[in-house]
């Protein structure tokens, strides 16, 4: 197709990358970045979602919740955690049966399971779950918090002991 007169012809080679001077650099590296719009944040997460992990603790250590959370943050995915959701089953208001399928909800909608600390029977119950289900359970060791999570193989989760 010709290009008329009025057009600009386009150039097959790309023109040369301007050469920046060692004062436009530094400029570049110190200065601060703009925090994203309410708006950039919005597409930044549609376009790339973190995954949704859900947080497995027993109730022995629900004082840990908001650690656990934050860790799983710092690692980058999004945290479910139903101790923070249901607060203890939210006092004692709503039977334990209708938690436990809010719970077993939360289990199918996420992608992986995180379970910190000694394995509970509804926490065994609840990885069982998550694995006929094929999902990525991993397992951590919290006995260091609140300084230290450590990823530790299935194998070295101990049971909980029953009274």
């Amino acid at each position: 197709m010709p290009v008329s007169p009025d057009e600009p012809a386009i150039s097959a080679t790309p023109s040369p990358a301007p050469v920046k001077s060692p004062e436009d650099i530094l400029e570049l590296i110190f200065t601060p970045t703009p925090r994203a719009s309410p708006v950039e944040q919005a597409e930044r997460a549609l376009r790339r979602p973190k995954p949704l992990v859900y947080v497995a603790t027993s109730n022995r250590n629900f004082y840990w919740r908001q650690h656990l959370t934050k860790f799983v943050l710092d690692e980058g995915r999004v945290p479910v955690t139903p101790a923070m959701l249901f607060d203890y089953y939210l006092l004692h208001t709503v039977s334990k049966e209708l938690v436990r399928e809010a719970m077993n909800n939360l289990i199918a909608c996420c992608q992986e399971m995180w379970v910190f600390g000694n394995l509970s029977l509804g926490l065994q119950v609840q990885v069982g779950i998550a694995k006929r289900m094929r999902k990525p359970v991993r397992y951590f060791d919290i006995s260091e918090l609140p300084h230290r999570v450590v990823s530790v193989p299935e194998s070295m989760v101990p049971e909980e002991g029953r009274e």
